[in-house]
């Protein structure tokens, strides 16, 4: 297999503690689209469980890190990742306060995650614990994929702007987005460094692929059953309309490019998003700006993105495409 090599543009910078005022947020905050508001919504349940099991498997991996520049990168990661778990279990409460119980759904999800993603069986020997850490890691890598791929499609794409999206729950998306763009090499190069393994990297995205699509299509079925609001069901020609409307990345772009994309032997992370675009919206959201004042309010340090230049190897990528 041809080698990869690392790169360090895709590691993430710091943590910026953005704060959501919901109060506002109606339950259908695409308006009159409660379709699309409820696969976006999906988002919010999958990623707190997620983020959780993230961290852990990257915490355990750091000891195998001996590239200096690598095993500093990790902190801020996972200290993004511990705040975008907050943020989204947030909204989970808003949309109970609305009359949607999503527990039965996320305490499922916690469960199988705990069986995929968690400790191995304790009977495993050492060097199958060991196989089963890179295993992890490179479900976390395939997953760390799609939301770097979504973090791009919802930082490009202007449809929910023209639907009139509520403007916080559209922050906070591109917010997260952004992020995942800006650290969306982190866990593919602690991979690559601790492991590298091409095989057990392109089955983790076989094996993970149709879970993530499956679990993310179930609980948008889910929320549209126990929305109290509505009498609709889930529908395939509903996403492709949302996706004819840019309210939606496309069931093609999910199902089969994206994926594909990151079986290529020669894939890296930072081929397929732009890292400028993620820092310049973060540099222009409002709650990444708000989360900068009140920094400086504490005396802490302002935002360090000012002067940070990209590479443009991603933004070339992108921008060819």
């Amino acid at each position: 297999m041809p080698e990869v090599q690392l790169h360090h543009e895709g590691h993430p910078l710091y943590r910026r503690m953005v704060r959501f005022d919901w109060s506002k947020t109606p339950l259908h905050w695409v308006p009159d689209d409660p379709f699309s508001t409820h696969m976006m919504n999906v988002l919010h349940l999958l990623l707190p469980e997620g983020e959780r099991h993230f961290i852990k498997a990257v915490l355990e991996a750091s000891s195998l890190v001996d590239d200096p520049e690598l095993e500093a990168a990790i902190k801020p990661f996972i200290q993004q990742e511990s705040w975008h778990a907050w943020a989204h279990q947030v909204v989970l409460d808003h949309l109970a306060q609305q009359g949607i119980d999503t527990k039965p759904y996320t305490d499922r999800l916690g469960k199988m995650l705990s069986l995929t993603l968690g400790d191995p069986p304790k009977f495993f020997p050492p060097p199958l614990k060991r196989w089963w850490l890179y295993r992890r890691l490179a479900d976390v890598a395939a997953l760390e994929h799609f939301t770097a791929m979504l973090g791009q499609w919802v930082l490009t794409n202007r449809g929910l702007d023209y639907a009139r999206t509520d403007p916080m729950m559209l922050d906070l998306l591109r917010w997260h987005g952004a992020e995942e763009v800006e650290h969306r090499s982190l866990v593919f190069d602690v991979y690559q460094h601790v492991c590298g393994n091409y095989f057990i990297r392109a089955f983790s995205m076989l094996f993970t692929a149709p879970l993530f699509i499956g679990w993310w299509v179930a609980g948008a079925k889910y929320l549209m059953a126990h929305d109290p609001t509505i009498d609709q069901k889930w529908r395939w020609r509903d996403w492709l309309w949302a996706a004819r409307e840019y309210r939606l990345p496309g069931p093609w772009k999910l199902l089969v490019t994206t994926p594909v994309r990151y079986m290529r032997p020669s894939h890296h992370p930072n081929d397929e998003a732009d890292t400028q675009m993620a820092i310049d919206y973060l540099e222009y959201s409002p709650a990444a700006k708000d989360a900068r004042e009140r920094a400086r309010s504490h005396g802490k340090s302002p935002d360090q993105t000012k002067g940070i230049q990209t590479s443009g190897h991603g933004a070339r990528k992108a921008e060819a495409r």
